[in-house]
């Protein structure tokens, strides 16, 4: 039964939707959302058996983290299965400012309330300090905390200057090794993650290829798990591995079919988006996200030359879209020239006060060049969207039909 955006309330809703009546044909996809709603109770559950697993952003730690026999468990996905309530603990338990931001409430509630299942946080100092003063109020909770210093990458690093933070980053992920599993690295264990992500990355970037041929055969909604994946295998890396490999034949089947739907290709840019009414109203106005400019790198391969810790470092380094729009803005347009796309969409948090500038200035500078840009403010926690929301998104999509 086809069902509008407002008819769908949550995210396990929409998830629901997308598997069974969108994508009712396809085993990749629903390999991908199998994996995708099992994966934190999943974690929680190993961990409570023995196998050991740490919360983190997983984006580019999984390698490190997994030759340390742990599972790294994102915490973004966090805000995909909680509830309004989380966000008013962390309010009211923690006296959080109503504005502070969505993303940071809806974790830090969350974990508060988990805390006696994975009791283990790495953090990154680099993210933003609402999210470093989170850790530190959950190590008065219990929670074992570990910080990677991470530093950004200046547009005029010298060569010097970068060799220097590739060491240091270095030094760090030795440290968090340590912390993870009390003992030094595994060279050969980081070898073979590292080996294991560059084949995991390579099929992703297959499928996104593909996609360009059946732009509408696999939608917003699972590209975007897809692409969360790829910075953790959502704890299962053979199962991932085998899902993208669904995936590829499946489209590459149907890159044989003759396609005359129109649609509207975009690149979505910014926070991957709780607010799953947003995927689905640009879906449903004919729009296809096929470019994407998210934290999780997957355009990359680590390179395996180099010995394994130094490649993780500079992997990292030079992957960096933060700490310069300049190193944003060169990733969106090399996503807008490689799909071809007519718009834009800047997405963030509501109450993250400095991607809400950063944002500004993207849209200013791709106005400057003629391109057409929305930038959305959304919310972390679980609900529908704003109709508001939804209103613009629709709007912007068949504007640009």
């Amino acid at each position: 039964m086809v069902k509008t955006v407002t008819e769908l309330k949550s995210q396990l809703e929409y998830i629901k939707y997308s598997k069974e009546e969108e994508h009712q044909y396809s085993e990749g996809v629903s390999e991908l959302f199998d994996l995708a709603t099992s994966y934190v109770y999943d974690a929680e559950k190993s961990h409570t058996n023995g196998k050991k697993a740490v919360w983190t952003a997983a984006m580019w730690e999984a390698p490190f983290i997994y030759a340390a026999d742990h599972i790294p468990v994102s915490y973004t996905e966090l805000g995909r299965l909680g509830s309004h309530e989380v966000v008013r603990t962390a309010e009211n338990q923690f006296q959080l400012p109503a504005e502070t931001c969505s993303m940071v409430k809806a974790v830090l509630g969350e974990l508060s309330l988990r805390k006696d299942k994975i009791n283990l946080i790495l953090g990154n100092s680099g993210n933003c300090e609402p999210f470093n003063l989170a850790w530190e109020i959950l190590k008065n909770e219990g929670y074992d905390v570990h910080y990677i210093d991470t530093t950004y990458r200046s547009p005029n690093c010298t060569p010097v200057e970068y060799e220097e933070l590739v060491q240091h980053l270095m030094n760090q992920i030795s440290l968090a090794t340590k912390w993870l599993s009390g003992n030094d690295i595994d060279e050969k264990k980081l070898s073979f993650e590292i080996k294991r992500r560059n084949e995991a990355m390579r099929k992703v970037r297959r499928v996104m290829e593909l996609r360009l041929k059946s732009p509408l055969y696999m939608r917003s909604l699972p590209t975007m798990f897809m692409l969360m994946g790829s910075g953790h295998y959502f704890g299962k890396p053979e199962q991932y591995i085998h899902m993208l490999d669904s995936l590829i034949e499946e489209l590459e089947k149907e890159a044989k079919v003759a396609h005359n739907e129109p649609f509207v290709p975009l690149v979505w840019a910014g926070g991957r988006g709780q607010e799953f009414g947003v995927y689905k109203a640009i879906d449903d106005a004919n729009g296809a996200i096929l470019g994407w400019v998210i934290p999780t790198p997957f355009a990359r391969d680590y390179n395996e030359n180099l010995p394994p810790l130094e490649s993780v470092a500079r992997y990292f380094l030079d992957g960096q879209t933060a700490g310069s729009n300049r190193f944003q803005n060169e990733a969106v347009k090399n996503q807008v020239n490689k799909v071809n796309a007519r718009g834009i969409v800047f997405y963030g948090y509501v109450g993250c006060s400095f991607s809400g500038i950063q944002r500004e200035m993207q849209r200013q500078h791709f106005k400057d060049l003629g391109f057409p840009s929305i930038t959305l403010e959304g919310s972390f926690q679980v609900g529908p969207p704003s109709g508001q929301l939804l209103t613009r998104v629709r709007a912007f999509t068949e504007m640009l039909a």
